[in-house]
């Protein structure tokens, strides 16, 4: 007794002085129960756990009631060796140890004599007998053998139910994952359970550090339900864990090919314009092996990407001579490194190193995507890098520490192409007047303009991490593995530059004629600053923090509570103390055996929203250096530009006159003077909280004969206190209220501003307003390699329903004075997602691999393409018996007659890829030579990108692109 309240309070004194950020281990666990061949208990019996290709050892001794436990474990695969005077030693060999996984093994062993030893050759169990969390994990065979286009690893995410991608355009380009309704925001990414996020704009943009796919040793998801330990986010959880280095020396050299002469000619490319040029070469080389035999190992790969990815744009007839119908290429020229490095200092310290680095310039940056002309095209420039350690410590016979730092690094230039030198460098203003440079046009349908806005991020973010397992045999009438921890991160941007010359908005696709007062700009929005200078300099600086206890509780043989409670805090959140997420779960083994479990559970999970909130906040506070200027008066010389030619000759491109330039001139240096206050300001709310999201899950999982399983759960959420926008000074009847209306009492507008004719006040506000819904059947089905073939499925059926349009900490709705008339359709709600892969072993080293995609379409936002109600924003929807007559409303309509949101869908897609892998033995130091054949998009179906919802454009409707015609690539591998 005085033994476990000492247990207790050391575990209670580990919570709280424990520090760190919101990430997760993401390492696994064996533990069990070791029997004599009555069935009894065997104590003081000893557990060896050996990982096979490293010799990496750890031992444990059986408690009283033969239980043991093995925490903190490296991903890999594994021998079990129990050995006890009297006994025959027995060993367990190639168990495949994943990320994350709880593997459950209960040993008998024999009498001496009888036998001396028994060594069994099995495979892990494929059900996990004590877990009530939802995802799953693709190895390192199969991250080989499916065919993944331009080898991105969201087309792997793809093959996990509840989660649904959008189809990357190329290596460094889309990507994105929405897991369980949530948006893509909220997903936290790991690299070896070492936080990647992108802190700029959350998990939306994916990895902050690109793990290249030949570096992925395994590739987990955890989708829902998953432990107090994990947070950050209420999306998945996506972690990839690396290769590393063995007791055997070995490496490999590859490249991969494609060129336009192999694929089908676009869907939307004319019959008369030749195929236009594409290629793409990927090529890479890697080493690893031991430093010290079974103590210490290395692994090292350095990758080189060229890609020239082609794509066609349509553009209405009314666009002409600025925007015609036309090919382009988004183009990629990254180099990416990494280095691994393990170590087994002695039976109880074990260390290793993460280092990656990635240089990445690209020009037509979403040119598959978007709707600029070659004069608009987006440039970016990248620079990624991320260190981590990990120090693991064995604490006797069951506990176990684990500590990881880390520092995340990026610097990210991307906007119009006028801001950077011809090597894709960032030049900012170079001392040029920011209203010489040119400004960007956006109609409906396209933009044009060499200049616009462009924002280099620095980003620097460092990590420190720790966690505490502790085995208890026998409390409370049942075996207990207590974790506990917390972390801490410093999240900054030091600084983000923008710089800015204008943009120019229409509201038709007509070039600009200054003698056709219909093609005039009717806004005009610039951020503008101190003038002489490179850009506009903002600081972000934040601090985030958790701590977290749970008790895997295993009540009996057949029956295991998982109970946690989380805390999180950010600084940047004004009333961010009160995130306590209790989670509880559930695991029952219906018979014992393994094979079939019941599980369920709930929880509470949080997000953290990324820091450019906090840039907006300052850049466009009431009072700031750098406030953003919106001109909508039609009488202003502003909005009667010149016209210039584009780089082709065309008349129509609108650019500031002299007038203009002096006009804006004066009212920036009464801005920045102080002398006048930001007209169009964003304000923080004292009381916004941090956003959370309430899950829920029932479901079975069951085995399937010897090698296959399949799984059933019911799975929904509730999102509550979520993040909107709202524009305080919204206007009834086309008039704004004002300052004494929406702050009365002073609180918002300081009072030397509230003379201030503002425009829109927007506020970034949690509101119940903002509360959405989800819920979803999955089904998966999984089965290893047997009989010469393996395969993998994984389907949703899921409704999913969201607050306005925009990531959370920019989400916008129509009418600011009645949100919940925004409730509706997730735009990234797609009702069906079916993936389905599988791999066959015909002929000696031949595998055949298939993906099969098929996914609903997506919705349309269905929009008049003119501000209607005079508030600034170019989103309102039509209304019966005002806008459809001319054309009618597509959407449904709501009782006042309005469309709703995302009242319209988008057409579907139908994927089938195909792969060919064969290895032909070599001698003289060479393991094989490999040789790949893919074909993407099989059947060369035309899946049509979602057509415009903007009823002002001539291509309302009228899809004018669709995504890759089929595709085909080659590879060679030499592995020795």
């Amino acid at each position: 007794m005085i033994h476990t309240l000492r247990t207790l309070v050391f575990i209670a004194c580990t919570l709280f002085t424990a520090v760190a950020p919101a990430l997760a281990q993401q390492q696994g666990s064996i533990s069990g129960k070791v029997l004599d061949p009555d069935g009894l208990a065997l104590p003081g019996a000893t557990v060896t756990v050996t990982e096979q290709n490293t010799g990496f050892t750890r031992m444990v001794v059986t408690a009283q009631t033969g239980a043991y436990s093995v925490p903190s474990l490296t991903p890999g695969t594994y021998r079990l060796t129990v050995e006890m005077p009297g006994f025959s030693s027995l060993e367990r060999t190639d168990l495949v140890l994943t990320a994350g996984m709880e593997m459950v093994l209960d040993l008998k062993t024999q009498l001496a004599g009888v036998q001396e030893s028994v060594t069994v050759t099995g495979q892990s169990p494929l059900v996990e007998r004590t877990s009530n969390k939802i995802g799953g994990t693709l190895s390192r065979k199969e991250i080989e053998e499916v065919p993944s286009n331009f080898r991105n690893f969201t087309a792997l995410t793809q093959l996990i139910p509840g989660m649904t991608p959008n189809p990357a355009a190329s290596t460094f380009e889309g990507g994105q994952v929405v897991a369980n309704g949530t948006p893509s925001q909220q997903n936290v990414y790991l690299i070896d359970g070492m936080y990647n996020n992108d802190d700029r704009l959350g998990g939306s943009q994916g990895t902050q550090v690109r793990v290249v796919l030949d570096n992925i040793e395994e590739y987990q998801v955890l989708s829902n339900q998953f432990s107090a330990e994990y947070g950050g986010g209420a999306g998945a959880i996506i972690n990839m864990v690396t290769r590393g280095g063995t007791n055997n020396l070995s490496g490999r050299a590859y490249t991969y090919f494609r060129d336009d002469k192999f694929n089908n000619r676009g869907h939307f490319l004319p019959a008369t314009a030749a195929k236009p040029h594409e290629r793409t070469l990927q090529a890479g080389f890697g080493l690893g092996g031991p430093i010290i035999k079974n103590r210490a190992h290395f692994y090292f790969t350095l990758e080189r990407d060229n890609e020239d990815i082609a794509g066609q744009k349509r553009f209405p007839a009314a666009a002409a001579p600025l925007a015609k119908d036309m090919v382009g290429a988004f183009t990629v020229r990254a180099t990416n490194y990494f280095g691994r490095g393990d170590l087994q200092l002695n039976e109880k310290n074990f260390f290793n190193v993460r280092w990656v680095l990635e240089t990445a310039p690209t020009r037509g940056e979403g040119f598959n995507t978007n709707n600029q002309t070659i004069d608009a095209q987006t440039w970016e420039s990248d620079w990624d890098h991320l260190v981590s350690g990990t120090h693991t410590t064995v604490v006797g016979d069951r506990g176990s520490n684990v500590i990881r730092v880390g520092r995340i690094g990026e610097e990210l230039a991307t906007g119009a192409q006028a801001f950077f030198d011809d090597n894709v460098k960032f030049i900012g203003f170079a001392g040029r007047d920011p209203y010489s440079i040119g400004q960007s046009n956006t109609h409906p349908s396209y933009v044009t303009g060499k200049g616009g806005s462009m924002v280099r991020t620095r980003i620097r973010t460092y990590v420190f991490d720790d966690s505490y397992s502790y085995f208890v045999p026998s409390l409370w009438g049942g075996e207990h593995t207590f974790k506990t921890g917390g972390g801490i991160s410093f999240n900054q941007m030091p600084p983000r530059t923008t710089v800015d010359s204008g943009t120019f908005q229409f509201r038709s696709d007509a070039p600009y004629d200054p003698a056709n007062p219909a093609t005039y700009p009717f806004q005009f929005d610039v951020t503008v600053g101190p003038p002489n200078v490179e850009g506009f300099d903002v600081f972000s600086r934040d601090r985030r923090y958790y701590f977290f206890l749970e008790d895997k509780y295993r009540v009996s043989d057949n029956v295991t509570l998982n109970l946690g409670l989380r805390y999180d805090n950010q600084r940047q959140t004004p009333d961010g103390n009160k995130a306590f997420a209790p989670r509880a779960g559930v695991a029952w083994d219906v018979t014992g055996s393994g094979k079939t479990v019941v599980r369920g559970g709930v929880g509470k999970f949080y997000a953290s929203p990324p820091v450019v909130l906090d840039l907006v906040l300052q850049q466009s506070g009431v009072l700031t250096r750098f406030p953003n200027v919106s001109i909508n008066d039609p009488n202003s010389v502003v909005l009667r530009p010149d016209v210039i030619l584009d780089s082709e000759g065309n008349r129509g491109v609108a650019s500031l006159s002299a007038a203009g330039r002096a006009e804006l001139n004066r009212l920036r240096d009464q801005v920045i003077a102080g002398s006048t206050f930001n007209r169009n300001p964003v304000v923080d709310s004292a009381g916004r909280q941090l956003p959370y999201t309430v899950s829920w899950s029932v479901g079975i999982s069951h085995q399937v004969f010897s090698n296959s399983a399949v799984a059933v759960d019911y799975v929904a959420n509730a999102s509550r206190d979520q993040l909107g926008v709202i524009d305080l000074n919204e206007p009834v009847n086309r008039v704004r209220p004002g300052v004494n209306v929406f702050d009365p009492n002073g609180t918002i507008i300081p009072a030397a501003a509230r003379a201030t004719p503002f425009a829109r006040v927007l506020q970034v506000q949690t509101s119940s307003a903002f509360d959405g819904d989800y819920k979803s059947l999955q089904l998966s089905f999984n089965k290893r390699m047997s009989s010469r073939w393996s395969g993998r499925m994984a389907y949703t059926l899921q409704q999913s329903h969201y607050v306005g349009l925009g990531n959370p900490d920019a989400r916008r709705v129509w009418l600011d004075n009645d949100p919940r008339a925004d409730y509706g359709r997730f735009v990234s709600d797609r009702r069906h997602v079916l993936a389905t892969s599988g791999t066959w072993n015909p002929w000696r080293s031949l595998s055949i691999a298939t993906v099969i995609s098929a996914i609903s379409g997506a919705a349309i936002n269905e929009t008049v393409g003119n501000d209607v109600n005079g508030d600034g924003d170019n989103n309102d929807r039509p209304i019966k018996g005002i806008n459809d007559l001319t054309i009618p409303i597509r959407s449904e309509t709501d009782s006042a007659g309005r469309a709703v949101i995302n009242g319209l869908t988008g057409p579907g897609s139908f994927l089938v890829d195909m792969s060919f892998r064969y290895s032909i033995p070599l001698k003289a130091g060479f393991d094989s030579l490999d040789l790949f054949y893919d074909i993407f998009n099989l059947l060369n179906r035309e899946n049509l990108v979602n057509p415009t919802g903007n009823r002002a454009s001539s291509n309302f409707m009228i899809s004018t692109a669709a995504q890759f015609a089929r595709q085909m690539q080659f590879g060679i591998r030499v592995r020795f």
